[in-house]
C-alpha cells in the first residue's frame, strides 16, 4: 500500500485520460480540485483538456467528462488520504504526452475553482493554454498528422 498504490492508481489515470482524449493529441492537460465532505466523499471540480495536431496548425479544447476518470481520480485521492488527513491533495495537475512523460503536481492549499475564484492559476492559464503551446511549439505543427 502507500505510494506504491498511489503511482499504480496514477497509471489507472493516466491511461485513461489518454484512452478518452481525440485522436492525434500532443499534450493531455488535467487539472482537479478535491473537496471532501464530512463523510470523506470527494467531490471533484475538474478541467480536462487536449493540444491536438490539426495538420497545419494546434487545436485545443476541452475534453468532455468521463466517469471511469473521475471514479479513478477520485481513488487516486482517496489514497493520499489513508496516510493522514494531512496527505489528502486538493489540487492534482497532470500535464501527459504522448512518449509518456508524465508531470504531476499536488496541492494542499484551499482549492479556488470550488470556491468561484476564477483567477489565472485555477482557470486562466487552461483559457490561454493554446497560447502557451504554441509559443513553445510554433503555430504550425512540424511532424505530419496522425492518420486513423
Amino acid at each position: 500500500m502507500g505510494l506504491a498504490e498511489q503511482q499504480e492508481q496514477l497509471g489507472v489515470v493516466v491511461r485513461r485520460f489518454a484512452e478518452i482524449a481525440p485522436q492525434g493529441w500532443a499534450r493531455l492537460v488535467g487539472s482537479w480540485e478535491a473537496t471532501p465532505d464530512e463523510s470523506g466523499d470527494v467531490t471533484l471540480n475538474w478541467i480536462t483538456t487536449a493540444v491536438v495536431h490539426g495538420g497545419d496548425r494546434w487545436l485545443y479544447g476541452q475534453v468532455g467528462y468521463d466517469e471511469p476518470l473521475y471514479d479513478a481520480v477520485a481513488r487516486l485521492n482517496d489514497l493520499s488520504a489513508e496516510e493522514g488527513p494531512d496527505r489528502r491533495w486538493t489540487t492534482l495537475e497532470l500535464l501527459v504526452d504522448p512518449d509518456g512523460t508524465i508531470k504531476v503536481e499536488l496541492g494542499y492549499d484551499e482549492p479556488k475553482r470550488s470556491q468561484g475564484i476564477l483567477d489565472e492559476q485555477s482557470h486562466g492559464r487552461f483559457e490561454r493554454y493554446l497560447d502557451t503551446w504554441v509559443a513553445e511549439h510554433g503555430a504550425v505543427p512540424t511532424t505530419p498528422a496522425p492518420q486513423a
